[in-house]
């Protein structure tokens, strides 16, 4: 009976993030990449990739494997006046309990000098786990085709 009463107690105080859903957990990033990038947070974004992150931006002429061209892709970012991006659709695959992949469509707003320019993008985000924190590992994003 004590061993039951003992169990009820640690599964009681037990961090509710243990039990979390992977994809559950993976999704809070792409959602603080959306409020990062809606507050022109450069900084912010940063923090959201995996040091060994490769990184493909809409706009990026290069594929960045370093941390300082993420940051370069993102560099003026904080000067955005009105900035946004709406996952309009997405695709989620839980590939293991520590690797999630996010794909879909979604539409990137930025304003900036008082000239709007809103670019429709497709996705592709992989969120892993490394000891207790999910961080995108892989990102690319390209203009969506029109039909």
């Amino acid at each position: 009976m004590r061993k039951l009463l003992l169990a009820c107690v640690i599964l009681s105080i037990w961090p509710a993030t243990a039990f979390a859903d992977p994809k559950e957990e993976a999704f809070l990033v792409v959602e603080q990449f959306r409020k990062a990038y809606g507050a022109s947070d450069e900084e912010g974004l940063l923090k959201l990739f995996a040091p060994d992150a490769v990184f493909l931006g809409t706009v990026s002429p290069i594929v960045a494997t370093k941390p300082d061209q993420i940051a370069k892709y993102f560099q003026g970012l904080s000067q955005c006046v009105e900035c946004s991006v709406v996952i309009d659709e997405h695709s989620t695959i839980e590939i293991s309990e520590n690797a999630v992949l996010f794909t879909g469509f979604n539409t990137f707003s930025r304003k900036r000098e008082g000239n709007l320019s809103v670019v429709p993008a497709r996705f592709t985000m992989l969120i892993t786990k490394s000891g207790q924190d999910w961080r995108i590992r892989h990102f690319h994003s390209s203009a969506r085709p029109t039909s």
